[in-house]
Order: C-alpha cells, then structure tokens, then sequence
C-alpha cells in the first residue's frame, strides 16, 4: 500500500477507526498466539496493514494495545517486536494465574447451581477418560474440555475485571511460549486430580477449599514444566 493510499484509506475509513483497530488487534493477537509471528520478530506496519487489510491508523492502535498487555515490546528507534519472555516470566505469570483463578473458584463456590456443578463434574470425568484411553494424543479433547470446565466457573465467578485480566495479562506470555510436552500425559493427568478435588469443594459450596485446590491446581503447572524450580 503507497503512502498515498494509506492517506486516503485513512481519511475515507475514520469512522470506522474502531472496528478497524479491533479487526487488526484480534488478527495480529491470534498470529502472534499461534505463532506465525515468532519472539523478538519485527512489525513492519505497512507489509501487515496490507496483509490484514487496513490502513496504518488502526495498525498502530492494535499494536499500543499488544503493547500494553506485553505481547509486543519496543526496540530502539521506536521499532516494535513481538516480545520474549524468559522462563523467570513465565513463572510469574503462572504464580499471578493462580491467585486470580483462586479467587474465581471461591466466588463460584456459593454462585454455581445443581446443574452446572453436574456439568463440571462431567466435564472432569470426560478429561479423565480421554486420558487414561489415549494418553498425549488426547491433548486436543482435553484442551477443548479444560477451557469449557474453566469458562464454567470463570462465568459463575461473575468477575469480569479479574477476567480481563486474566485474559490479556497473565494468558499470552503463556500462550505465546507454548507449553512443554515431555511431560504432558503428567500435567493432564494431575490436572484431572485437581479438577474433581475443585468440583467436590464446589459441591460442598466450600469456598475456602476451592480457592485452594484451584491455586494448587494452577501452581502444580510449574512442578510438573520447571521441576528444577522447586
């Protein structure tokens, strides 16, 4: 795209600024999550404006919003570069995890109904099956199943803030690192432990326990990743 027609691009689609900066920050989110845009690549703003179809307004907004949930860092001369994270920030990130998801399951606790709390525990029963039938090669069921079994009690929980956070914050350095698979049969597995110790504090409308057994939960993720760490 010429400078010319970004001029005009920008001009003809002011009033759809919005829109446009949410269509290239969800584009360049989900690249970057999947990995087509690696750690420490440069944004060339003209080569993505052209590649998503917008003009480099809406670009640069979507990047200051990368850039703000630490998804994108800023080299020298002003240059953006989808950030890195070392391990020491991945564990922190975890550690933060924890205490918001405890604190989300405790909410749940008294806000879940008969129902739900059913689902849950199916849900955690279906991850354990998928388990001990297929080993890794479940990852991808247990990975649909998981994010349903937490979205349960992120929507019970009635946080929309903590969820915000969670979601920009404390998710993508995650995300964006990937997780290890050398253990992978053994972080599900724990993860299915945990999931019916967390549904039976649900049952027992415990609060306490199932902040606990939720925080045990997110923080077993680094014994079983970094074991050197603990």
């Amino acid at each position: 795209m010429s400078n010319a027609q970004s001029s005009r691009a920008d001009s003809i689609g002011n009033s759809d600024l919005p829109k446009s900066v949410d269509v290239a920050y969800r584009m360049l989110r989900e690249w970057i999550l999947q990995g087509s845009l690696v750690a420490g690549q440069g944004l060339p703003e003209a080569e993505l404006a052209a590649r998503i179809g917008v003009s480099r307004t809406p670009l640069r907004e979507a990047i200051g919003r990368l850039s703000a949930e630490g998804l994108v860092a800023k080299e020298r001369y002003r240059k953006h570069v989808v950030a890195e994270f070392s391990e020491a920030d991945r564990i922190e990130i975890m550690e933060l995890k924890a205490l918001i998801e405890g604190r989300a399951a405790a909410r749940a606790a008294t806000r879940l109904n008969s129902s739900e709390i059913a689902s849950l525990r199916e849900l955690s029963n279906r991850m354990e099956r998928a388990v001990r039938e297929h080993g890794d090669e479940a990852r991808p069921i247990f990975d649909e199943l998981n994010r349903e079994f937490h979205a349960t009690i992120w929507r019970a929980a009635d946080s929309p803030r903590g969820e915000r956070i969670l979601e920009t914050a404390l998710n993508s350095p995650f995300n964006v690192l990937g997780r290890l698979d050398a253990t992978l049969s053994q972080s599900m597995e724990r993860a299915c432990w945990y999931h019916h110790e967390i549904v039976s504090a649900f049952e027992a409308r415990d609060s306490e326990r199932a902040r606990a057994q939720m925080v045990a939960h997110e923080l077993s993720l680094i014994t079983t990743h970094f074991p050197e760490q603990t």
